[in-house]
């Protein structure tokens, strides 16, 4: 299970609701993972949906809880400078892509579960760490997720990175990404042909 969960999030953060969510303010980050965690298991257990359903509903909580924007540029790492106006858009976009048609999809096939909120800490500039445990209906073994949230001068929280077995994922992503750029002189054009492949496949 552990390794379904890594597979599925490791891209995770190339992570929108309804109307309902989109117009609402959460008073506390616990508030805030909580709704999104239970709004996904809900999706995932409801028998009366469709898989093509599901995973319309799920492209939707992630493309509009993950901060797209910031984790893309992130993962680029120093090679984000690289990017032309044109190039940036395409890439977001891109990413925004791999939500739908591959990381959605694969979520799908997950159990439903219960979920529980560990402890909060507010470690200013590096964000907001939630600590949670979900307890995967076909697994004896709860696993423990953690969450990093910034919070918007609007006063909206947005999602960084999780971290699932000690693995920060959108650390884990810019390693892999800036690996591949520094193989091939920085360009992002190539990045991008790699992901394009990918999800043609």
């Amino acid at each position: 299970m552990i390794k379904r969960i890594l597979t599925l999030l490791i891209l995770c953060f190339f992570f929108p609701f309804n109307s309902v969510f989109s117009d609402s303010k959460f008073l506390s980050p616990e508030e805030y993972v909580t709704f999104i965690a239970q709004e996904t298991l809900d999706i995932l257990g409801n028998k009366n949906k469709s898989t093509d359903e599901k995973v319309d509903n799920i492209t939707n909580i992630f493309l509009t809880n993950l901060a797209v924007r910031e984790i893309s540029l992130f993962v680029l790492g120093p090679y984000r400078r690289n990017l032309d106006s044109i190039q940036k858009t395409e890439y977001i976009n891109l990413i925004k892509r791999f939500v739908s048609e591959i990381y959605s999809i694969r979520l799908v096939s997950f159990p439903s579960g219960d979920f529980s909120i560990l402890s909060s800490t507010d470690n200013g500039r590096s964000g907001i760490i939630v600590k949670t445990l979900i307890q995967f209906s076909n697994d004896p073994n709860p696993t423990k997720i953690d969450w990093r949230l910034f919070k918007k001068q609007d006063g909206d929280f947005k999602i960084f990175d999780i971290r699932v077995v000690g693995i920060w994922m959108a650390q884990e992503q810019r390693s892999t990404f800036t690996s591949f750029l520094s193989k091939n002189n920085g360009n992002i054009d190539k990045l991008m042909d790699r992901l394009e492949k990918q999800l043609s496949k």
